[in-house]
């Protein structure tokens, strides 16, 4: 994520505030032109006052493009809820910049629109998943005593709401990008025959005893569990990658000429090698400066050969999905 500026004092100021801390200007973001703007020269979203939505509004709306797609919110009888929705809505908000950046479109080839359903399970449990563009979330992962216990009792190296809605949205454009293209044979000697029945891999994944796995394979364990669910964890962390490095170009470093050429816009750089020559040891840095704070590593994973590979099929995979959009408009 890029870091914006006030446009009244040019101070800097993050995706999140709603004023500026050095004038006071109050704040809105602008997702049609990605910018910050006066919140006196644009609508607010309706959402603001309850959970601190940031977004301006379009035409005669009442609330923002991320809070339309919002289909079912929480009981919000408690103000724990209330709380816990606001963090819900501002991943979600960080998942759309990212799709904007990629240019990627926010509805299915048959038009149907992306929504997400915000649950709390105070009723009945709610599971995180996604189903034909509906993507449902436990309101409880946005609870971080919660999501901890739940990471641990799963025993993942990597837990957070963000990555939620980054690896759901995988999902998502799996159908797009993949499915009945030119990508599906590679994807099927990649990452696996998706013909396969998710539902009995599903539990057969949950049942083992064992729970080691191919390192070198997978980037993660539960990636082992069904070709779709590698696809949505790879694309996860490609969406990992290209945020942070935009974060990298605001950062004041000594960077040589093709490193400042990627990060003038990771999300569209067509050279994926590039990519990955800045991450890497991007990565490193970041585990070292967490582990210095005696904090875990920020992305406690390896990136083997295998798992390059198949980040490279979800670069090409949406790379070309920009080229055939481009030649259709």
């Amino acid at each position: 994520m890029k870091i914006f500026q006030c446009p009244s004092c040019r101070h800097p100021v993050s995706f999140e505030h709603v004023a500026c801390a050095n004038c006071g200007t109050e704040l809105t973001f602008d997702s049609s032109r990605i910018e910050m703007t006066k919140l006196a020269s644009r609508q607010s979203c309706r959402n603001r006052e309850i959970i601190g939505c940031n977004w301006c509004v379009e035409g005669a709306d009442w609330y923002c493009g991320s809070c339309r797609l919002t289909r079912t919110t929480p009981n919000l009888g408690s103000t724990r809820n209330i709380m816990l929705w606001r963090r819900m809505e501002e991943a979600k908000r960080r998942l759309l910049y990212d799709l904007s950046r990629l240019r990627l479109p926010l509805a299915s080839r048959s038009g149907a629109r992306l929504a997400f359903d915000i649950l709390s399970d105070e009723v009945s449990p709610i599971l995180t998943g996604h189903l034909s563009g509906l993507i449902t979330l436990n309101l409880a992962e946005a609870d971080d005593v919660e999501r901890e216990a739940r990471r641990v009792a799963f025993r993942e190296p990597y837990r957070t709401l963000l990555g939620h809605f980054r690896h759901e949205i995988g999902h998502f454009y799996w159908a797009m990008l993949v499915d009945g293209t030119t990508f599906q044979a590679p994807f099927n000697l990649i990452f696996g025959d998706q013909a396969q029945d998710y539902q009995a891999a599903i539990n057969s994944y949950y049942s083992r005893a064992d729970r080691s796995y191919d390192r070198s394979g997978f980037i993660s364990e539960y990636a082992t569990s069904h070709p779709w669910e590698d696809w949505a964890e790879t694309f996860a962390h490609f969406l990992h990658i290209v945020s942070t490095l935009d974060s990298l170009a605001g950062l004041p470093l000594s960077l040589d000429d093709r490193a400042r050429r990627t990060l003038t816009d990771p999300y569209l750089e067509s050279d994926f090698e590039a990519l990955l020559s800045l991450w890497m040891p991007l990565a490193r840095s970041i585990n070292e400066l967490n582990r210095s704070l005696g904090m875990r590593d920020a992305y406690p994973f390896d990136i083997s050969p295998a798992v390059k590979g198949k980040l490279h099929l979800v670069h090409m995979a949406i790379s070309a999905f920009r080229g055939q959009q481009r030649l259709a408009a």
